[in-house]
């Protein structure tokens, strides 16, 4: 198994020299010579890739038989037995099949608007059909990105760059999609929006995007779904949850993808150190259809419908932190219950036109309504204590000091009902092959209602205080109106973007304006670097959570954030081993003002409006990905960041903001075993430095603490059995273990107070090891 060896090779690579060369050709099935094809031999772990008119070579040791893997991106995977003998060798012709589905698959991507960036992925969405992650979700891959910061495998929220969770732009087919609002924890999350089996194409930018976006600070991730041409679909079902969809096309103009997901996590939350009966069920359905109208016109159609519930009834947990030599033991006992119930219902229609060959216009309208209930009744009963380390003593490893005891008590009655309307008209106009201009305007409305009551009291020592209360019943409604205008030149070696783009708020009554240029270099001297240089203003209006205050009140006399961002960024491509590889590196600098201060417990962001901030961020990033693996996508990432903010009248200095994580490496691989490419292994790993912890109710001391750093490890083993029937095309057998090496991570403390008033941060820790298995198929 060479899972981590690979990846020393790149420091330093021992090539055999051949004493045997053999020549040949790929060709397609029409006869043409097909460039860029990549050749393996299994045996030896040797390559090349196929040049001019398809010609390659080969070089060998020894005679003998060899298996060579020959593929690339447009045609079907084949499989070569060739006799290597030690003299005069015949030239050798394969033939390979077109792969029509990827064939149309990339036809259409191309036709989609890219997103223009700095900072710029294109993720593939099949790594995840065979990553060892625990729901397959695309925020799993955004995890292993040098930007992205996620220290929770049960949520999908993401931070990127130190901003916020609520900073970051979703858009499929460029409709806005929106996060559930109520949600304080990770295991009341059900799945994110974006269905991996319905993707065409997934674009991520960090930083350094065009103004075409709408207003977010942080990031953008804009997914296309397919328009498939024929018939086709998948299945996979696992101990957490399953998935299915199909897809194909009715007539000459009429497509259609459906997909629904169900996911089971109530298996892994069995892992969590709160023991407990868990019942959540998380369910989805999504439909998306595209008419063609004529050559010139098209109608698409998106509707979505999430049913969420958890329900969680805990009995006890033990948790046991500090030092091997002064190790403390929390225990609580239980009675009551936590239970979250949302649904989410969003409609979309967008007609497209071609006026001509080159102006094209688009007009969108996207309906969105949300349901969010929660009900905690949940009371705790507590004692803190020290634990017997001495391993000769008869109480080794049991509580023999008490050093606190007393009795926690949660209510919650919140509801939302949220209707999120969104229209927007854009038009293109090609002047000429190297010039473009396009600009658009769009309307929305945030209607929301409130009800809010919870609090959480402490008894301890004979004395009861309130730790917080909320208490709310609001209606806010907000009209935005939103435009930009944007000019793009590409020239053999220079490409220029810029543009402009304004909102108005008619809740805050704040205009916002944000110009932005990019420019990009691509030398002729060498065409494997390209350097990218970005620079903008990026704005926000205040949303939903940012008006409500920490008591429930809503303070709507804010202004919206606003950042200035500096990004350079190179890419280099590289072939190792006859294979392609692409290195990108980025620094970058974001100054930030008239922010919003907030707190993250678990998930949940509570802000504080009456307050406002400047903050700073800057880092280095780079990701080295490529085929370390024939046929395979691998990627290495680190990032190092900081992210500090200051209150004027609060802060004597910067402190670190909420999603300050220094130091991130993540890796995502995937490794095949010698001379059988259907068994494979996967390997996902994260490592992020500790995020900062806040005490409760002291904005002064906020950030002060540094939590634990974040460490996962997941790994899968998968047999793929291919078909040759015309309906079924491969079934996957896979066994994954989910967190390996069985690592502890926080998500929150819990704060208690002993009998002399000393204030212990109690972990709430993620999930354990689980194992899990996935059956998947496709036809």
């Amino acid at each position: 198994m060479r899972l981590f060896g690979l990846s020393l090779l790149l420091l330093g690579a021992n090539y055999a020299f051949g004493q045997i060369k053999i020549e040949g050709i790929v060709k397609s099935e029409l006869g043409d010579g097909i460039v860029g094809a990549n050749v393996y031999v299994v045996e030896n772990s040797s390559g090349t890739d196929s040049k001019t008119g398809g010609k390659f070579e080969l070089v060998f040791n020894k005679p003998g038989t060899y298996s060579l893997q020959v593929t690339h991106i447009q045609y079907e995977d084949k499989i070569v037995l060739v006799t290597v003998k030690s003299s005069a060798n015949d030239l050798l012709e394969i033939i390979l099949k077109e792969n029509k589905e990827v064939l149309e698959e990339l036809e259409v991507v191309a036709k989609e608007s890219s997103v223009v960036a700095v900072n710029k992925v294109r993720l593939n969405t099949a790594n995840l059909q065979l990553a060892p992650v625990p729901f397959q979700d695309i925020s799993n891959i955004l995890a292993t990105l040098p930007s992205v910061t996620s220290n929770n495998e049960l949520s999908s929220a993401y931070s990127v760059r130190g901003g916020s969770y609520d900073e970051n732009l979703v858009m499929v087919n460029n409709i806005p999609i929106y996060r559930p609002f109520l949600v304080r924890s990770g295991q009341q999350e059900g799945l994110s929006f974006i269905n991996t089996d319905l993707v065409s194409s997934v674009d991520f930018s960090a930083g350094g995007w065009s103004v075409e976006y709408d207003d977010k600070m942080a990031s953008v991730l804009a997914a296309h779904y397919k328009k498939p041409q024929e018939l086709a679909g998948s299945a996979m079902i696992s101990l957490l949850g399953a998935k299915a969809h199909v897809e194909g096309k009715i007539g000459d103009k009429v497509s259609y993808l459906a997909g629904v997901r169900h996911k089971r996590s109530g298996y892994l939350l069995n892992t969590l150190n709160v023991e407990g009966e868990y019942k959540p069920t998380f369910t989805d359905f999504q439909t998306f259809w595209n008419y063609q109208i004529s050559a010139k016109s098209s109608v698409e159609a998106l509707f979505a419908y999430s049913n969420n519930n958890y329900r969680v009834v805990p009995s006890q947990s033990t948790t046991s932190f500090g030092t091997f030599n002064q190790e403390l033991r929390l225990e609580v006992a239980f009675e009551g219950e936590q239970q979250m119930k949302y649904h989410t219902y969003q409609g979309a229609l967008k007609y497209n036109y071609k006026l001509s060959d080159r102006l094209s216009w688009t007009t969108m309208v996207s309906v969105a309504n949300y349901f969010e209930g929660e009900n905690i009744d949940l009371e705790g009963g507590y004692r803190l204590c020290d634990v017997d380390k001495n391993i000769g003593s008869d109480t080794f490893n049991e509580c023999i000091s008490l050093r606190g005891i007393g009795t926690l008590y949660n209510y919650s009655r919140n509801r939302l009902n949220a209707i999120l309307i969104d229209a927007e008209t854009i038009i293109k106009y090609d002047i000429s092959t190297s010039q473009s201009i396009n600009g658009g305007i769009s309307y929305a409305n945030q209607s929301f209602e409130d009800y809010l009551n919870e609090y959480e009291l402490i008894d301890s020592a004979g004395y009861v205080s309130v730790e917080y209360s909320i208490q709310g019943e609001n209606t806010t409604v907000a009209n935005l109106i939103k435009g930009f205008i944007q000019h793009s030149i590409n020239m053999p070696e220079w490409s220029f973007t810029y543009g402009l783009r304004a909102n108005y708020n008619t809740l805050n009554g704040r205009t916002l304006v944000s110009p932005r240029a990019l420019v990009g270099y691509h030398p002729a001297t060498n065409q494997k670097l390209n350097l990218n240089f970005g620079v903008g203003v990026y704005q926000q209006q205040p949303f939903y959570k940012e008006y409500r205050n920490v008591d429930g009140s809503v303070l709507t006399d804010i202004d919206g954030q606003s950042s200035v961002h500096l990004n350079l960024g190179m890419d280099y491509d590289l072939t190792w081993w006859g294979r392609p590889f692409l290195l990108s590196t980025e620094v970058y600098y974001k100054y930030l003002w008239n922010q919003i201060p907030y707190i993250i417990d678990n998930v949940r962001q509570q802000y504080f409006p009456e307050y406002t901030a400047i903050a700073h961020s800057a880092g280095f990033e780079a990701r080295l990905g490529g085929e370390f693996i024939p046929g395979t996508e691998s990627w290495f990432s680190f990032g190092l960041m900081s992210a500090q903010e200051k209150i004027p009248g609060v802060d004597e200095d910067f402190v670190r903001r909420p999603t300050d994580q220094r130091f991130k490496l993540a890796i995502m691989f995937e490794d095949h075993i010698p001379g059988d490419p259907s068994l494979r292994v996967n390997l996902a790993f994260q490592y992020g430095s500790g995020l900062p912890v806040s005490p409760p109710n002291s904005l002064e001391q906020r950030n002060s603490f540094s939590g634990d750093s974040y460490t996962r490890m997941d790994i899968g083993f998968s047999k793929i059995i291919e078909f040759n029937e015309k309906f079924f095309k491969f079934l996957r057998l896979g066994v994954e273990i989910n967190n390996l090496l069985g690592t502890r991570n926080a998500v929150s403390y819990t704060w208690i107070k002993d009998v002399n008033n000393q204030q212990f941060a109690v972990p709430n820790y993620l999930t354990g090891r689980l194992f899990n298995v996935v059956v998947s198929t496709s036809f």
